[in-house]
């Protein structure tokens, strides 16, 4: 605050806000700034320099603290969790074993909000079953059951005597669990 008398002011600093509107070192009487809560970007006030100080200014809360993180499917956080969190705490995530993660793999706690997307992309199974009624096989492996990543291949070829019918490539991708069957006859 300036004393009484003085003809400008210092940029102020209130805990939990930020400036978001004309920054600078020092203001002319009757001169605003604007702020914002840090924990509650729709909490925006405007602070005036006058003669005796600054008038206007707003008390931001503290941050609040957040519950136990959210689950995801198919993953676990990879530490044990705790009842609560602080502002600004992250916590880790992991996804099952072929199973591949997609986004950011941690969750942040802002405001009492965890903040964070991260999903765990499901891997296909390929098994002598579905092969047989496809009449296919593994081209590079005379395995019975086959586990494929999201985004991995496997190639195929036709059993002894068969050949390919329709448009399907031999080699197909695994998208989140789903992978296309060629076929032969």
């Amino acid at each position: 605050m300036t004393p009484a008398g003085v003809i400008s002011c210092e940029q102020l600093h209130i805990d939990n806000a930020e400036i978001t509107h004309n920054e600078k070192d020092t203001y002319r009487i009757n001169e605003q700034v604007q702020y914002a809560c840090r924990n509650d970007a729709e909490v925006i006030f405007t602070v005036t320099c006058k003669q005796r100080g600054w008038t206007g200014i707003v008390d931001c809360p503290d941050p609040s603290d957040c519950e136990k993180p959210p689950p995801i499917a198919d993953g676990d956080t990879t530490h044990s969790l705790l009842n609560k969190y602080r502002h600004g705490d992250w916590v880790q995530y992991s996804c099952q074993n072929f199973y591949i993660m997609e986004g950011y793999p941690y969750k942040r706690c802002i405001n009492g909000e965890w903040d964070g997307q991260m999903t765990c992309l499901k891997p296909c199974t390929v098994d002598r079953a579905a092969m047989n009624s496809h009449n296919i096989t593994f081209r590079y492996k005379r395995d019975d059951k086959m586990y494929s990543p999201h985004n991995d291949h496997i190639t195929f070829v036709c059993t002894r005597g068969k050949t390919q019918v329709g448009t399907l490539e031999m080699r197909q991708r695994c998208v989140d669990g789903v992978m296309q069957l060629p076929t032969c006859q």
